[in-house]
């Protein structure tokens, strides 16, 4: 199997061949001195790829050398306790690791990037273990345990020196920091993954899946919210605050609120329904998986096949070239259709949706980029100038609004949801005849449906990178 169209994006990378993930978590470990050769091949040109794409962003900027902060763990205000430590999302493009604050990147074209790992040898925390393993012959690296050598091994840079990073971490006042000119550019060009971020968020895919699993069989076991945030965390190995973002784990009619969060402890009883919008990290690189549920109702598992026949038609549509403004549409004009066959508009479909109604119950857009970051940057972007593309005023919420590429990766997700305030608001507009309101609120209690897998753009079209890991994990 080969990850296809990677070098039309990333020009001097060639393309890599790879194998399927295993079944269990498989990284590019910090502590382990022999590395999975394919992964490890894969991370050699990702090097090259990055060093090229930071050489012409740097240039293009009029920088000499950059300064990549992971950043600093946060004190909570009139506390001494830390908020969950999270990376920046361009050091974890470099260097797999998502949990060293003080740890640094320099990087000056024509030489070796330069490591500065921070290890806090202070009695109060354990201290992180020496870094080894093959990944690191890409680097020149200085490990450190205070400000004083932190600074030291820096050194002397050359030129004008950027810095990307926190601006709290101290050590920004010799350089220019965040320059809008250099992220817009690395913001743009990092949409293309090079095959070794392909296969990172490949191997996502793999270890949420073990979650989904599992929480599914918690469900049918009647657990709460609570329990079955529990159970993903544990199947997945994966500690919920250096999660790619908090679970959302969804029963009834919780699964109406888009990004529920309150885990509560009640049991859901028959019938219900139940949302699960999990992902997984590998290596720095995110998964963003959802799947809907349901016990003891005909009805809420045919809108749950409906929504999810739609969405593999979307995801079939993906493709090099595809404006994902016009994708998005015709999300809509698909969601309108569904309304239409289970009765909840009394209108046509074409006029539910040209009237907007559909709106109401898919408020979100169809998908965002997914990488370093589960909302990568850039979705908006029309180019490395920084110049956007914003959404059509009628779909503000819309993340994407670029012409795929392949080396894109995308998550298709489209919804069908029973919102209370956004049916209030239906309710009493002019469209309110065209609403079946009877069939709206024997749905409401389930809450609503979605199903969102991510999806590699290549030159032949888009490969699923979540149904075959679900597939193998016996979740879907």
């Amino acid at each position: 199997m080969r990850y296809e169209g990677i070098s039309k994006c990333n020009e001097g990378a060639s393309e890599q061949g790879y194998e399927p993930p295993s079944p269990r978590p498989n990284e590019l470990r910090v502590n382990q001195r022999s590395q999975p050769t394919d992964l490890m091949n894969l991370y050699a040109a990702h090097i090259r790829e990055w060093e090229r794409r930071f050489g012409v962003a740097l240039e293009a900027a009029g920088f000499d050398s950059v300064v990549i902060y992971a950043g600093e763990e946060q004190v909570a205000f009139r506390d001494d306790a830390t908020y969950p430590f999270v990376a920046e999302p361009y050091f974890k493009a470099w260097a797999p690791l998502t949990r060293h604050p003080g740890s640094a990147i320099c990087f000056e074209p024509g030489k070796p990037p330069r490591l500065i790992y921070f290890r806090d040898t202070s009695f109060w925390h354990a201290a992180p273990e020496e870094p080894d393993g093959d990944w690191l012959e890409h680097f020149d690296l200085h490990c450190v345990s205070s400000r004083t050598e932190q600074r030291a091994a820096l050194g002397a840079l050359r030129g004008r020196v950027a810095a990307i990073g926190p601006e709290d971490a101290g050590w920004l006042d010799t350089a220019t920091a965040n320059d809008p000119s250099l992220l817009a550019q690395l913001d743009y060009t990092r949409a293309c993954k090079t095959a070794y971020e392909a296969a990172c968020i490949e191997q996502a895919n793999v270890i949420a899946a073990l979650g989904h699993r599992a929480a599914q069989q918690a469900y049918a076991e009647d657990a709460s919210e609570f329990a079955i945030d529990q159970v993903y965390c544990e199947a997945t190995r994966q500690h919920a605050a250096n999660l790619p973002y908090p679970n959302i784990v969804a029963l009834n009619d919780h699964a109406a609120v888009l990004h529920y969060q309150n885990l509560r402890h009640d049991k859901p009883g028959t019938p219900s329904s139940f949302l699960l919008d999990a992902g997984a990290l590998c290596n720095g690189y995110a998964a963003d998986i959802t799947r809907t549920f349901t016990h003891g109702s005909k009805r809420m598992q045919a809108l749950i096949d409906a929504v999810d026949s739609l969405q593999q038609a979307l995801c079939g549509q993906v493709g090099d070239g595809v404006d994902f403004v016009a994708l998005n549409e015709h999300a809509h004009a698909l969601i309108a259709s569904v309304l239409r066959e289970f009765g909840i508009v009394r209108c046509s479909a074409a006029e539910a949706h040209e009237r907007g109604i559909t709106r109401t119950f898919l408020p979100h857009g169809l998908g965002h980029l997914l990488g370093l970051q589960v909302h990568d940057a850039g979705g908006r972007l029309a180019g490395p100038d920084g110049s956007r593309r914003e959404p059509p005023p009628e779909h503000p919420m819309l993340r994407l609004t670029r012409v795929l590429e392949s080396g894109f990766v995308v998550t298709i997700e489209p919804g069908i949801y029973f919102i209370p305030s956004l049916l209030t608001a239906l309710r009493s507009g002019p469209q309110s005849s065209s609403i079946n309101w009877s069939e709206v609120a024997a749905l409401a209690p389930f809450g609503g449906v979605r199903i969102e897998d991510d999806v590699l753009v290549t030159v032949k079209g888009a490969r699923n990178l979540s149904r075959p890991a679900l597939a193998a994990a016996g979740a879907w």
